[in-house]
């Protein structure tokens, strides 16, 4: 980005930000930037303070904020920031003495403008991790116009070296993990139901392969059954969690069906010859994305299959592998996996649009790509080194950022967003 550009956005920056009555702060941010993926980071200053309780707070604030790509996020005083126009955000966070009440204040930098926040802390205890990320959720409605995320959790496959697969549940800071899947087996492939109440997995065993429904908080799993020589591979939600799309393996050829959870009732949505499989509902419950090989035997490619007229329609043309489809929370875009020279790459196709663009690049497989519940951040694992971590980065692509710190000898695979 060239001097000109720099002033014109730091111009767009400044004057759209403005102050409204009550509790409602404009948006500050040209959204149209933050779409370019060279777009700059825009710099917060969190003005310092010596209370360990402020410190805990802003610390949890500064972990989320920093997850999100677009900012870039340091620590100073008052009077230091006011000296860097640089710095285009300040935000103060005070705790008053009675422990009563929690006062944020987000000033604009370039024009002294300043706009308060109180939070009434009516808990005994005060929980400084749950008010961070209030914090943060605030902040980013007030500046960049969407709603927060911190409070979504990630369901992924962890593996340590030599071990069996389990499903982790991560914060969306990356700092809180924890096991979710303790039953035999190797556990892989989690989908949350849209109301994010339930998760299901597929449980693979010496002597067979199970589908698992268990509550997302961790009580007693649920194995389903399937009538005899009926494989299930992998399984997502229908929206109104009663029903789940499954692929189902049968003398060598995979289906895709539907199931009733309450009765086990079994549906057939496609008689083709070909292999089907990675069935994902979209979030109006009209359309199923999904992958076949239809056209050119084990070259999978997508596909989109509407539930009303029954008409499918192909997706993707190029590449001749391209898989892991996922639905954008607007039902106006799908991200997928494609294999070039290679290597696994993310790309993302508009359906107003027809377009496809790569968000993803470089010598190392990048894949399973899932969207952030706000669709601004998409997650994925990549295998920038010898074992696979997880990632984020912006649904307009550009720079990666690092989910969790996890061991260098845990691979970290197959992410899903909660809803």
């Amino acid at each position: 980005m060239n001097k000109f550009l720099m002033k014109i956005y730091f111009f767009i920056l400044i004057t759209i930000f403005f102050l409204s009555s009550g509790f409602r702060f404009a948006f500050a941010i040209d959204f149209f930037e933050i779409q370019n993926p060279k777009f700059v980071p825009v710099q917060i200053g969190i003005i310092s303070n010596s209370k360990p309780e402020v410190v805990a707070i802003q610390n949890v604030f500064k972990a989320n904020l920093e997850k999100i790509i677009f900012f870039k996020i340091s620590k100073g005083t008052k009077e230091k920031f006011a000296k860097n126009k640089e710095v285009l955000f300040l935000i103060d966070i005070e705790l008053e003495k009675d422990l009563k009440n929690l006062i944020v204040k987000l000033w604009n930098n370039a024009e002294n403008k300043y706009f308060n926040k109180v939070y009434s802390l009516m808990d005994e205890v005060l929980d400084l991790r749950e008010n961070g990320l209030k914090i943060t959720d605030w902040f980013l409605r007030n500046t960049l116009n969407f709603a927060g995320i911190s409070k979504t959790q990630i369901s992924y496959t962890s593996q340590k070296s030599n071990r069996r697969k389990n499903i982790m549940l991560s914060s969306y800071d990356g700092t809180l993990q924890k096991r979710f899947s303790y039953n035999l087996g190797s556990n892989n492939l989690s989908s949350w139901s849209f109301d994010n109440k339930n998760i299901l997995y597929t449980t693979f065993t010496r002597s067979s392969v199970q589908l698992t429904i268990q509550p997302a908080k961790r009580l007693r799993a649920k194995i389903l059954t399937f009538p005899l020589g009926l494989q299930p591979l992998v399984a997502s939600w229908y929206t109104d969690g009663k029903s789940i799309l499954i692929t189902l393996m049968k003398q060598g050829n995979a289906d895709i069906y539907s199931y009733n959870l309450a009765d086990a009732k079994l549906e057939r949505i496609f008689a083709w010859k070909s292999l089907e499989t990675s069935a994902q509902m979209s979030p109006d419950g009209d359309r199923i994305a999904f992958v076949s090989d239809s056209a050119i035997a084990r070259s999978p490619q997508i596909y989109i299959h509407n539930l009303n007229n029954k008409k499918t329609e192909r997706v993707t043309f190029r590449g001749n592998y391209n898989s892991s489809p996922k639905w954008s929370p607007d039902g106006e875009e799908i991200i997928y996996e494609r294999q070039i020279k290679g290597f696994f790459q993310i790309f993302k196709y508009s359906l107003p649009t027809r377009r496809h663009t790569q968000l993803t690049f470089g010598r190392y497989d990048s894949e399973k790509p899932d969207w952030s519940p706000n669709g601004k951040q998409i997650v994925f694992s990549s295998k920038k080194k010898i074992i696979p971590k997880l990632y984020y980065i912006s649904a307009f692509g550009g720079k990666t950022v690092r989910v969790t710190k996890s061991a260098a000898n845990i691979s970290e695979t197959n992410p899903v967003w909660s809803k």
